[in-house]
């Protein structure tokens, strides 16, 4: 009986996951060198697996792995690729953060300048290099890949050496607008409305409380900003969830304010929410070459 519950509870979470577009990167096949470290004591969820290459003594260039799920669900396991990454060289870090029934933003933020924290810390023990660090998110963990590289920025004692964002929001404000032009028929609800995953996270109505959802807007803690590290920012043209002009906003805001070379765009003709064009290799390899180019 109790397995079948947790079959059944499985299925729940990965017809979830399919929801929002990203059944193929759900789970990783690639057991951790290091499973379930505390980065911090206030949560069951603040805990990391790491992945170490199977050669090689280390230090090794880290890529630190943001799950997706809409800020409501996802896990730590959820890596796509990580193999290709190991053989790259890289070692990989998988991380959870507290979800929006847990706690509401900033405490998410939290998380990760303390992931980031740890990992500088406790590098050596781990053969991490503690200055090589990239993130890398989808979706939801797009938009928090984006915090790490963005928000974390101005402190070296968190600022970490490039970021990659695959169609994670940028603006919770601004979402139903970009989806609307896009002419796609969308998937999911309103974000602005108060049943929305963004609203969850934000414990508001974001529609209703604009300078609330602003003060959580990627571009406002880039207006802050006094440098940031490379970024790379993938988007699907048929999303149905995320309009591609939420990564449009930040490609043009980072190339205003730091120059057109720290960021680096790519449309996906065929991409949607995670499936179709961002399940290719030369998808892949876009990744590699940017975090070869500037993490080695």
């Amino acid at each position: 009986m109790k397995k079948s519950i947790l079959g059944l509870l499985s299925l729940a979470l990965i017809a979830g996951v399919s929801r929002y577009g990203y059944t193929k990167f759900f789970s990783s096949s690639v057991a951790p060198t290091h499973a379930d470290i505390a980065y911090a004591t206030g949560s069951d969820r603040q805990v990391l697996d790491i992945y170490l290459p199977s050669t090689g003594t280390g230090p090794f260039p880290v890529v630190i792995q943001i799950h997706g799920g809409a800020f409501k669900m996802g896990d730590k396991s959820a890596i796509n690729s990580v193999q290709r990454l190991l053989d790259e060289g890289f070692a990989v870090i998988g991380m959870n953060y507290r979800l929006s029934d847990e706690a509401q933003w900033p405490a998410q933020l939290d998380d990760l300048k303390s992931v980031v924290q740890f990992v500088k810390t406790n590098a050596k023990q781990y053969r991490l290099d503690n200055t090589r660090i990239a993130s890398r998110g989808y979706s939801a963990g797009g938009y928090l890949s984006s915090m790490m590289g963005i928000a974390l920025a101005n402190d070296p004692a968190t600022r970490i050496q490039a970021s990659v964002d695959r169609f994670g929001p940028v603006d919770f404000y601004t979402m139903d607008e970009d989806i609307a032009a896009s002419g796609i028929e969308r998937k999911t609800g309103n974000n602005g409305d108060a049943d929305s995953p963004e609203s969850a996270l934000l414990g508001i109505t974001i529609k209703e409380n604009k300078e609330i959802a602003d003060q959580a807007s990627v571009l406002t803690y880039l207006s802050g900003t006094e440098s940031i590290p490379p970024f790379l920012i993938m988007h699907g043209a048929i999303d149905p969830m995320i309009g591609a002009k939420q990564s449009e906003r930040l490609r043009d805001a980072i190339s205003n304010k730091f120059g057109s070379g720290m960021v680096e765009y790519h449309l996906l003709p065929n991409g949607d929410h995670g499936g179709g064009d961002f399940e290719t290799q030369s998808t892949e390899d876009i990744v590699i070459n940017f975090l070869k180019k500037n993490l080695k």
